[in-house]
């Protein structure tokens, strides 16, 4: 807000600045996306209501905010309501209150949160007895501010409303809706609570690193003295009362006096009055507490005489110091920047920058950023040379370095130059300039300044000279730098020419072939890098760091993984403080599958480099392929996406929005998804980011072919498929073909999909990616599933399986496992699929990964439903389809109704079948794909009463998993009709005897019974006794099914035809049927017994169960 903004509603009255537009209440007992069920509202601010809820999803009770439904409509409102997530998740700490999710749903914005049993501040009318009270509540209170500040993050809203307390009086800081990442927003908006924000935030919109600390006073104040210290009935006289900063803080109880001028700094009017952080106003609090009250007096009146030594002995320090020493951090390394010299000759002035970097490598315990790191920043934030104070600070902030050395070339005479070496080191905030030498400047040997240089700095600064296990090379020539500085910024062609001049002059240099294979390499003409890296190891010196570089590449490219590993770790260890080599080796444990390698190592870059461009994002990354979703976001990739905008670096913004994106459709939460690629898509296209646009293109057309958009799906692969091809990007085509294998297959057209599966598995053989490779030869073996070829689908996942395991990827394994379930239970072996649904499902649990746990839980509960336990199965199968229908999820709503639609018929209840159908028909009919198309139509025949036509039996069966199903089922269900209706099923038996059952077990089993009862009624007795045994075998293998009755009301008929006593067979039919009328409802085991009472025997299902 400007000042023209303020002065306008200066003269409204302070409760109508902040106007609170009316919500719409929820009611307790709304369950909102099936899974959180109101409780209570607890509170309402200015941009919604809080409620108390329940979460049946993880059976704990949880917090809810949601905007006011006319805010909702503002597209800045909702973007303030994400931001809020984004930078809450970043923040872990038992005094802030933790947020778990985003969700928009219907016409409501929400996130969830902890529910804690307490009340606010505000609500509890706190007040201080003693002083270990007041002292436990403020430390609590900086403890959380000092925590927050390292995260960058400002509250802006600090206020007595915004602090809970539990029971047990522990605080919980609330409502991050206003925080901004400090130093990355542009604040011009004045929002929060008038009374506790500071008036240089009041009159001009400024967040500093006091904004929160002086809220915290004004809270501190109202507790100790039961009053707000700056009164005023209007905006301004409350600003003004602040300016004049006439406040002083009258404690109620004498105990507390203490505090009294700790709050007066807090909320002092001048910034630069105030404790500069929180951490600063941490240490001055513990160190105030920790004074005994009756020591204060004697304190003061030692004061003087303090003050006299003091001077002393300061003069003393002063005299005794060597003068423009730098003073050396407390840790166990130092960190060190080289800024480009100011030249007109831009490759000299990078050359020797990256000379400067080379000689500092040789010193022990210093970390020396790389000058490629330190380009990407100034460029990416639109810093030139030279630089001025503030973003001298800035950079090195964002370097995590103490000393930024900057050469400076200046005229000495006519047609002389000298070069000055100059040292800022970052104290605090503020920076200290020595000049550390002056020299002259010889442009064709500049090397011999910058060794004098590297010497007075390794002195002055007293750094390890010890000899290194490796040693850089011995005096590599200049020329080698300007090319190193060309490579960095991509500029091939100048790089290349400039070496190729460089190694015709100097042929046996090993670090200049060296060079030549990496530009090689990053061109990606691998034979001839090939050749460099020999060349390099021909010619450097033994246990140096160009020999084991290039010896390392040199394993990598003939796949000698240990070999390269070892080589590309005895650099790490040699060089403990170079971040990018960490980052090679983190690159390569990535391609080799190392994830929790790849994530410990990459650990240590952050540690070094806190806003590393790759380095979260890669941390993102390991623990997503790990299986830990929930990490990779709340951990990684939230700070990926806080450094990208700390840093302006829009690229890996892209990305982090991108994973997002990945992350949260892993979860299920389709919308979440959908929401960042769009951002992602947005940005990418921004920026031209060709190669980012063609993956989020990607992921958004499986989004919508999740909800059966198909146009929209192949649109944005046809479209992936171009940017791939401009790019060269093997890789890219390759996901783009097994995307569009996954389009081809959800419209059921598994032939199509096949073949875009195995163009993606042909790259990706090339390609060397095992769990890519895992990842087609898994899909390959479902299309051949699908396509009836059982031993061509179980080469192919017991492949994929033995690569996933190979490389530790759990949601792979779990994915191969989960089909080697659907073919042990197409097999009738339901012993080994309960154990593969039931092991994955434990898995996917583990994972927190939703769509694995719906399809394990689906098919246990088929198993279940296939043995008799109706009710338990059917309970299951709704709650996981109404999950799909609250997520707009159509495969599995179509997948799911359809398995509901089955199972009712088969247990007689035709009306509920009915209404299924009608609920399923308008989704399936415009969204579903051919094989839902057809299983709807032929459960709709079957209401009307049309059979299978003497043309559709004449017809082979399809070479397809699920019309053949189909098919099967059409021919069994018009066989019970007409044995319904005592006509003859002849035909309808030899069509079936034509089908090949290997992947529909129990379907065969259906088809022994209609042969057994034909064999029964035509007295073909040794034939009837043979389909007996049979059917005999094939339970037996399955472990009970719960159609056995049948076949036990057969055995009854065969044990008089030999003349025997049925009534043990009989006694077990009885307590068949009883168990599976304990499963059903009352007003459905009637219609169950008739409908299964298809064929006439001398016996009734109602006298067999004892059933009236």
């Amino acid at each position: 807000m400007s000042n023209n903004d303020v002065s306008k509603n200066s003269s409204d009255e302070l409760h109508e600045t902040q106007v609170i537009s009316s919500p719409t209440y929820l009611k307790p007992g709304e369950c909102l996306l099936g899974r959180f069920e109101i409780e209570a509202m607890c509170g309402q601010g200015q941009y919604g209501c809080v409620y108390r809820a329940y979460d049946k999803q993880l059976d704990i009770h949880i917090a809810i905010k949601v905007l006011n439904q006319s805010i909702s409509q503002q597209s800045d409102a909702i973007a303030k309501f994400k931001q809020e997530l984004l930078h809450l998740r970043q923040l872990s700490h038992p005094t802030i209150l933790r947020v778990h999710e985003y969700y928009h749903w219907q016409n409501l914005h929400f996130i969830t949160m902890d529910w804690i049993d307490g009340q606010s501040l505000e609500e509890a009318s706190l007040t201080f007895q003693s002083r270990e009270e007041l002292i436990s509540f403020v430390s609590q209170l900086l403890e959380a501010l000092v925590f927050v500040e390292q995260a960058n993050v400002v509250h802006r809203d600090i206020k007595p409303a915004n602090i809970m307390l539990d029971k047990k009086g522990r605080q919980y800081i609330s409502d991050f809706g206003l925080s901004v990442l400090e130093g990355s927003a542009d604040v011009g908006d004045i929002e929060g609570t008038v009374h506790y924000a500071p008036p240089e935030y009041l009159q001009f919109g400024a967040v500093n690193s006091t904004t929160d600390l002086y809220a915290v006073g004004v809270v501190l104040y109202q507790l100790c003295s039961g009053e707000l210290p700056f009164a005023g009935q209007s905006l301004d006289e409350v600003l003004t009362a602040k300016q004049l900063n006439k406040a002083k803080c009258h404690v109620k109880h004498k105990q507390l006096a203490f505090i009294a001028p700790f709050i007066n700094k807090l909320i002092h009017s001048q910034v630069n009055a105030r404790f500069k952080n929180a951490t600063e106003a941490q240490t001055a609090f513990l160190k105030q507490i920790k004074e005994k009250p009756n020591n204060i007096k004697k304190q003061s009146m030692l004061m003087a005489f303090v003050v006299v030594i003091g001077l002393f002995i300061m003069a003393a320090v002063l005299l005794s110091m060597p003068n423009d020493t730098p003073q050396q951090p407390e840790k166990e390394y130092i960190a060190v920047a080289v800024l480009p010299l100011q030249s007109s000759d831009d490759s000299i002035a990078q050359g020797l920058a990256e000379y400067i970097n080379y000689q500092l490598h040789e010193l022990g315990n210093l970390r020396v950023v790389e000058q490629g790191r330190l380009s990407q920043l100034l460029s990416q934030l639109g810093i030139t040379m030279p630089l001025d104070e503030q973003k001298l600070a800035l950079v090195a902030d964002l370097l995590n370095v103490s000393y930024l050395i900057a050469p400076q070339l200046y005229p000495s005479g006519s047609e002389q130059r000298d070069i000055k070496f100059n040292v800022y080191q970052l104290e605090g905030h503020t920076l200290q300039k020595n000049t550390l030498l002056t020299s002259d400047f010889n442009q064709s040997n500049w090397q011999q300044s910058v060794s004098s240089f590297t010497e007075h700095f390794s002195q002055q600064l007293q750094l390890s000279t010890e000899v290194k296990a490796l040693q850089v090379d011995p005096q590599p020539a200049g020329e080698l730098f300007i090319v190193k500085s060309l490579l960095q910024k991509g500029e091939f062609e100048k790089a290349q020419s400039s070496l190729s001049q460089f190694l015709t002059k100097h042929p046996n240099s090993g670090l200049g072939w060296f060079l030549q294979g990496e530009l090689l390499l990053a061109t990606q003409q691998f034979f001839e890098a090939e050749n460099a890296y020999n060349q390099a190891l021909k010619f450097a010196e033994d246990k140096t760091y160009t020999a084991i570089f290039a010896s390392a590449r040199l394993n990598d490219l003939a796949s000698k993984a240990e070999q390269a590993q070892a080589g590309y770790a005895a650099l790490v260890k040699a060089f403990p403080y170079d971040v990018e080599l960490k980052i090679v080796l983190a690159e390569f444990y990535f391609l080799t599958e190392q994830h929790q390698k790849m994530e410990t190592l990459l650990l240590e870059v952050v540690k070094l480099d806190p806003y590393h461009p790759n380095a979260w994002f890669m941390l993102g990354r390991a623990a997503f392929l790990q299986g830990q979703y929930q990490k990779a976001v709340d951990e990684y990739f939230v700070k990926a996406l806080v450094t990208a905008k700390k840093s302006k670096n829009a690229y890996q913004e892209g990305e982090a929005l991108n994973a997002f994106g990945v992350v949260y459709n892993q979860l299920g939460e389709i919308d979440l998804a959908f929401d960042y690629y769009r951002q992602a898509l947005a940005l990418r296209e921004n920026i031209d980011d060709i190669a980012g646009m063609a993956t989020t293109m990607g992921n958004l057309s499986s989004l919508h072919l999740a909800k059966a958009q198909y146009t929209e799906a192949e649109r944005y692969l046809k479209q992936s498929i171009s940017l791939y091809e401009q790019l060269g990007d093997q890789e890219g085509l390759s996901h783009t073909f097994n995307e569009l294998g996954v389009l081809e297959e959800e419209q059921a057209l598994y032939q199509k999909a096949l073949e875009y599966y195995q163009l993606g598995l042909d790259i990706r053989m090339t390609l060397g990616n095992q769990m890519l490779q895992g990842e087609s030869m898994n899909n390959i073996g479902f299309m051949y599933f699908m396509l009836l070829n059982k031993k061509h689908a179980l080469v192919y996942w017991r492949q994929a399986e033995q690569l996933y395991q190979g490389i530790q990827y759990p949601l792979g394994i779990i994915h191969v496992r989960q089909n080697l379930g659907q073919i042990e239970l197409a097999q009738g072996n339901w012993r080994n699929a309960y154990h593969l649904f039931n092991n994955t499902l434990a898995d996917a649990k583990q994972l927190n990964s939703m769509f694995e746990q719906w399809v394990s839980r689906s098919y246990l509960s088929k198993l279940t439903f296939l043995q008799g336990n109706f009710a338990n199965s059917i309970t299951e199968l709704i709650a996981i389809y109404e999950q799909a229908k609250s997520l707009q999820d159509i495969r599995a709503m179509s997948e799911f109704g359809l398995w509901l639609v089955d199972w009712s018929y088969q247990l007689g209840d035709i009306t509920g079948a009915a209404s299924t159908i009608a609920s399923l028909k308008q989704d399936i009919a415009y969204k579903g794909n051919r094989e839902y198309v057809s299983r709807l139509a032929f459960y709709s025949e079957l209401i009307t009463g049309e059979m299978i036509t003497q043309q559709q039996m004449s017809e082979p069966m399809s070479k397809d998993y699920s019309q053949g199903a189909i098919y099967i089922a059409k021919l069994i269900y018009a066989a019970r009709e007409a044995l319904r209706q005592q006509q003859d099923i002849s035909a309808y038996l030899a069509a079936l005897g034509n089908v090949d059952f290997t992947l529909y077990q129990y379907a065969y089993l259906e088809y022994l019974e209609l042969l057994a009862v034909q064999q029964f009624m035509q007295q073909q007795w040794p034939d009837f006794q043979a389909t007996l045994k049979q059917a005999d075998i094939l339970l037996r293998k399955m472990g009970g099914y719960w159609r056995s009755f049948q076949f036990d009301r057969l055995r009854v008929q065969f044990a008089y035809h030999n003349e025997q006593a049925p009534s043990s067979l009989k006694a077990k039919i009885n307590s068949e049927l009883n168990t599976l009328l304990a499963n059903l409802p009352k007003n459905r085991k009637a219609e169950f017994l008739n409908y299964q009472s298809y064929f006439q025997l001398d016996d009734s299902l109602q006298d067999l169960a004892g059933y009236e």
